[in-house]
């Protein structure tokens, strides 16, 4: 996953991820990394347009999303 952190800090390009949050709802958010620490990560939130912290324990995963769109 630290590689999609990085790579969407590095290159300012959205990344998806799959949440659990302190209720233990699971969400998936489109986020674009700002800072990462050893415990948190601090991103743009695209759902909720905001700056929102994302405990990394709690991320289950993390991928660039493709689009499903055809050409």
């Amino acid at each position: 996953m630290n590689y999609f952190f990085t790579q969407s800090l590095e290159q300012n390009h959205p990344i998806t991820i799959i949440y659990i949050a302190k209720d233990r709802s699971i969400t998936q958010r489109k986020i674009i990394v700002k800072k990462v620490t050893p415990n948190r990560l601090i991103a743009y939130c695209l759902l909720r347009r905001q700056i929102r912290t994302f405990s990394i324990d709690h991320i289950l995963s993390a991928g660039i999303q493709t689009s499903s769109k055809a050409v």
